[in-house]
């Protein structure tokens, strides 16, 4: 007779939730998803993460070490010796190669579904050796896993030429996102609707590309205001920069936490900066389509690959290319509008959270039927 006990699935790479961005956004729209199908428990730091109100979601809050390379370290140790001793999950799902390491470890036990971010050590924040171990662990991660899936179509490929795997491709996707307009922050910081063009991201290093977009409006002819929205903690040195770069037109935001907040930032303003260097695949990118805000994206193949036709490019890393797009948005307003109304049906309908997260659960069912 076949028990209707719901199965246990386990969570591994993230910091915490509520999410925060990157890898945590995707788990945190799978565990709620399908947290009606499964009893589900995500593993996290103490420290991070709050209180997650969710119907069969459990957080397994763990104290870990501090500092830039302990945290991570520690934290994915100590949730596999948790997993191993304490507990008996149906199937666990780990996210990120950079915690690939602990793989082999929890194959000892369970099944093993590992999910691609993108390549870590493309990042500028690492140094030499820290790459070269991203590189080892990711290795594992491909070589020791059950299954494999990447969010970016052009990473899956890379991967599966490199690996020999059958790396399957899941994208992440979007809810249509809600937005408040916060008066309070909205006077605080002296903004006008439609009167600035916005940068936004969860954590601010170089490869988001920042810097360029400081670098392109100092030639642009329109006074238009500019708004930097993020965590600037990450790296005190680009910090600096950014803020000597920065002229009177530019005002810093520290990251906003509540999205609808954030959003209600984003979809007053003008048109929304995405100069990205280096991405998997971007989740502020679909969010902002779909407030139906005018993009200028840089044109690195994974942003291609999600937007398609439906919106600007520039070529990555080129400020002066930069200005003639931002130039050209303002200059033809009203056009741009009618497209961008387009491309935010597009994007809602293409990329849906529950179409998505299905996909996820016929991969779990058929890994733990044959359990």
């Amino acid at each position: 007779m076949r028990s209707n006990t719901k199965k246990k699935l386990a969570f591994f790479g993230i910091k915490g939730l509520p999410s925060k961005g990157g890898a945590e956004r995707v788990v945190e729209a799978i565990v709620n998803n399908l947290s009606k199908e499964y009893d589900i428990y995500v593993y996290c730091s103490h420290s991070y993460s709050k209180d997650y109100k969710g119907k069969n979601i459990k957080l397994i809050r763990l104290r870990n070490l501090k500092g830039k390379h302990l945290f991570s370290l520690s934290l994915s140790l100590l949730s596999t010796i948790h997993a191993l001793l304490f507990k008996n999950y149906d199937l666990v799902h780990v996210h990120n190669t950079d915690v690939g390491y602990i793989i082999p470890l929890l194959r000892l036990k369970y099944k093993v579904i590992a999910t691609s971010h993108g390549f870590p050590y493309k990042r500028e924040k690492w140094n030499k050796l820290t790459k070269k171990l991203l590189k080892i662990s990711e290795n594992i991660f491909f070589q020791f896993s059950s299954f494999t899936t990447c969010v970016s179509k052009t990473i899956t490929k890379e991967i599966n030429n490199k690996y020999k795997r059958n790396t399957q491709f899941i994208p992440n996707g979007i809810d249509k996102p809600n937005y408040l307009e916060d008066s309070l922050i909205f006077k605080k910081y002296e903004l006008k609707k439609n009167d600035y063009i916005c940068f936004a991201a969860g954590r601010i290093d170089p490869t988001k590309g920042c810097h360029i977009l400081l670098e392109a409006i100092k030639n642009i002819d329109n006074k238009i205001n500019v708004i930097v929205i993020g965590d600037f903690s990450h790296k005190p040195d680009y910090t600096q920069k950014l803020y000597q770069m920065a002229d009177e037109k530019v005002t810093f935001i520290p990251f906003i936490e509540n999205k609808e907040t954030l959003f209600g930032i984003i979809k007053n303003a003008k048109l929304f900066i995405f100069p990205s260097s280096v991405e998997a695949m971007s989740i502020m990118l679909l969010e902002v389509a779909a407030l139906g805000l005018p993009i200028v994206c840089s044109d690195i193949p994974e942003n291609v690959s999600v937007m398609e036709g439906n919106t600007i490019y520039f070529k990555s890393e080129d400020d002066k290319e930069l200005t003639e797009k931002i130039e050209f948005c303002l200059n033809n307003y009203e056009e741009i509008l009618k497209k961008t109304e387009k491309t935010k049906k597009w994007v809602l309908k293409k990329y849906k959270w529950k179409s998505i997260c299905d996909e996820y659960k016929e991969i779990y069912d058929s890994f733990i039927s044959s359990h």
